[in-house]
Order: C-alpha cells, then sequence, then structure tokens
C-alpha cells in the first residue's frame, strides 16, 4: 500500500513538473531549436517561457496554459511565414519587441510596455496598455483597453468595450459602438460612433465624423474636422451631440438629430445646415455665411433663443484654410502660416508622444535632422489649438 501511495505522489509530481516547466532563453536563436533555451528543449503550451534573447518564431503557438513573457531587451519575431499565437488561458507580456503576423487573446491576461507590431489583432481580454501597438490592418476589440502608451498607425479599428486614451492613437477607419473616452490625442481618418465618445482633451480629424451615438465634448477640450460632420442616427434620431468645447470644421456640418451644449463653440468653414434641434446657449459660427444671425445656410429645424453666433471670439474668425503647413512631405523645413498675428506656440511629437523641439514664434522649423517617418506638429494660437500630421522623407 504504501509503495502504491509513493508511486502515485512521484506520478504526480511528474504531471505537475511536465504542464509547469519553465524555458528561458539563454541564446538568440530560432524556438525550436532546443540550444535557444536553457531546458534544452522545445516549449510547448503549458510551459512558463521567458524571452531575454532574440527570439525568432518559426511555428504558431496556441495555449490554455503557461504564459509568454518577453523581457526589456528581447524579442520574438515570426520568420519570413506570418506566425499567429492565440491566448486562450495563462499571460502574454511583452516589455520587449514583439512583430506577428495576428495575435488573439481570447482569455487570460495581457500586458505590453514593449513594442508590438502585427497584422491583425483581436482582443477580448482587458488591458492596459504602457507601450505602443502598431502598423496593423486591423483591430477588433471587446475588452476594457487603457491605453498610456500609443496605438499608432491602425488602420480599421472596432472598439466594442471600454476604451480610455491617456497617450495616443492614430487610427484611420475607426468604429465605437461603445464607449471611448479621451484624454490625450486621438487622431482619425474617419470614424462612425454608435455608443458614446467623450473627449477631454484633442482630437483631429483628418477628413469625416459621423455620430450616431452620444458625443461628449468638455469644457477645455478641441476637436478639428478637415472635412465633413454628420451628426444623425437614421430612424432612431437619437444621435446627440454635447459640446461644451471647442469644435472647428474645415467643411461642412450637419445636424439631423439634437446637437447642444452651454459653454462650447463650433466655428464651420462651409455649409451648414440644421434639421434637427440645436438647444442650449453654445456659440455658432459659419464662416461662410453673412454676419446677420442666425448664422446658418439652412436651416428647418429649432434653434433655442440662447444660442449666440460668433460669439466666442468678438469677431469671426479667420479663414481655416489660412492655416498651412507646407511642403508636407519635407525633407530639409516646413514653413507654418497660422494666418493669424499675435504669438504663437509649435510643438513637435514623436508618434509615441515624446516631445521633440518646440518654438515660439517661428514659421520655420528645421526637420532635416529626422528620421524618415509620419510626427505631429501642435500649433497654439490665441484662438485655436490645431494637430497635424507630417512626413519627413529622405
Amino acid at each position: 500500500m504504501k509503495k502504491n501511495l509513493l508511486l502515485l505522489f512521484i506520478m504526480n509530481l511528474l504531471v505537475i513538473q511536465i504542464y509547469s516547466q519553465t524555458a528561458t532563453s539563454i541564446a538568440n536563436g530560432n524556438w525550436t531549436s532546443p540550444l535557444t533555451w536553457n531546458c534544452t528543449c522545445v516549449p510547448t503550451p503549458g510551459y512558463t517561457v521567458i524571452i531575454n534573447h532574440n527570439v525568432t518564431l518559426t511555428t504558431s503557438f496556441a495555449y490554455t496554459t503557461g504564459s509568454i513573457t518577453i523581457n526589456s531587451g528581447g524579442s520574438l519575431i515570426q520568420d519570413a511565414t506570418p506566425r499567429d499565437i492565440w491566448v486562450n488561458g495563462g499571460s502574454f507580456s511583452n516589455a520587449g519587441t514583439v512583430d506577428l503576423h495576428y495575435l488573439w487573446t481570447q482569455t487570460g491576461t495581457m500586458a505590453n510596455s514593449g513594442t508590438i507590431s502585427l497584422r491583425s489583432f483581436l482582443n477580448y481580454v482587458n488591458f492596459t496598455n504602457s507601450g505602443t501597438i502598431q502598423n496593423l490592418d486591423s483591430l477588433y476589440t471587446t475588452g476594457n483597453i487603457t491605453n498610456n502608451g500609443s496605438f499608432l498607425n491602425i488602420d480599421s479599428i472596432t472598439n466594442s468595450g471600454i476604451w480610455i486614451n491617456n497617450g495616443i492613437c492614430t487610427f484611420n477607419q475607426f468604429t465605437s459602438t461603445t464607449q471611448f473616452t479621451n484624454n490625450n490625442l486621438l487622431t482619425y481618418t474617419d470614424i462612425t460612433n454608435f455608443g458614446t465618445m467623450t473627449n477631454t482633451d484633442t482630437i483631429t480629424c483628418l477628413n469625416s465624423t459621423w455620430n450616431r451615438g452620444t458625443w461628449n465634448n468638455q469644457s477645455g477640450a478641441y476637436v478639428s474636422i478637415t472635412n465633413d460632420i454628420l451628426n444623425n442616427n437614421p430612424g432612431l434620431f437619437n444621435a446627440v451631440f454635447n459640446n461644451n468645447g471647442k469644435v472647428v470644421v474645415t467643411d461642412s456640418w450637419y445636424n439631423l438629430d439634437t446637437v447642444k451644449g452651454t459653454t462650447g463653440s463650433w466655428t464651420v468653414g462651409d455649409t451648414s445646415s440644421n434639421t434637427g434641434k440645436m438647444l442650449g446657449t453654445f456659440d455658432f459660427c459659419d464662416l461662410s455665411h453673412s454676419p446677420t444671425p442666425p448664422i446658418i445656410d439652412f436651416n428647418t429645424g429649432f434653434i433655442a433663443p440662447g444660442i449666440t453666433w460668433c460669439q466666442s471670439v468678438g469677431i469671426i474668425e479667420p479663414e481655416l484654410d489660412q492655416f498651412n503647413i507646407y511642403p508636407n512631405p519635407s525633407n530639409s523645413k516646413i514653413i507654418i502660416s497660422t494666418g493669424e498675428t499675435g504669438t504663437f506656440h509649435v510643438k513637435l511629437y514623436s508618434l509615441d508622444g515624446k516631445l521633440l523641439s518646440e518654438f515660439k514664434n517661428q514659421n520655420e522649423v528645421d526637420v532635416s535632422g529626422l528620421k524618415a517617418g509620419s510626427y505631429l506638429v501642435n500649433v497654439l494660437t490665441q484662438s485655436r489649438n490645431i494637430m497635424k500630421v507630417i512626413f519627413v522623407v529622405k
């Protein structure tokens, strides 16, 4: 009987050892080479994998237990064949560099304080990003994301979770169906908002904005829209844009539902149309219209008597197209034309949010010393706060 119990105990130890074995990199090499790991083995699902070197992923990997940890200075990079990782339990943590085809975090935990480059990212877990996630063709998330770092150059993104942006996000086609809160810098080309969008800082739209849900632009916050904005949820009439900050629309403004606010202001460069409701005491200024109130091109809706017309800066603001940064792209210098007189400040950022340089009342900025790539230029004048993307070429 004692022998049987001892044998059972030893077998249990062996099982625990198998499913909790640790593999730590000891050299640069392929994932499938035993010489890469201190165990002289090839890590399989269930291992605790620790990467301190440059490891090439030569096979796709899926696990329900165990973990993969890439420490600072380490990397996990796919070979010539696109490689995928599926996390369905366990953990994935990166403080180094990751370059993969596809990452699916279904269950378990995830953390990133390094740099992750992917083609596609499907995320179901809650995590905080304090590093950089970049160059994705598509990102779909139902998990809750707190971004204290950067999401850069994301082509197509759908947010169906709760996203809090305390860092920098640059998206192309952006769809949000639930909650997105921007507390720093968000840049996108086009957006359709079905959920609740809250802005406390700066949003730059490079093309068009369509609000079909609730948009809260809080006091002191700024939204710049290069082309058009449409506030409308067809058939439901529950699109609400609550603006207590400042919104500048270079082209056209269309409201078919509800726009409201108490301390906010709108500046529109071209067409303005209201067939819905304008409620509250916000200020509205259509630069293409005569200065006789109501300063709006087409109105068949309701305008509250408390709405003011071009009162936010005392006069109609200068034409938005007088602001320009050129040449863009550039390999030597950029010239900033604000279209205004008075003091202005310029800050130049990398896409990960690092302040590279800042100037006061300087129209020419030397960019010849920068590496080729994209950068953010923030220009603050007495009446506007504008964020533009510039491209440096070599």
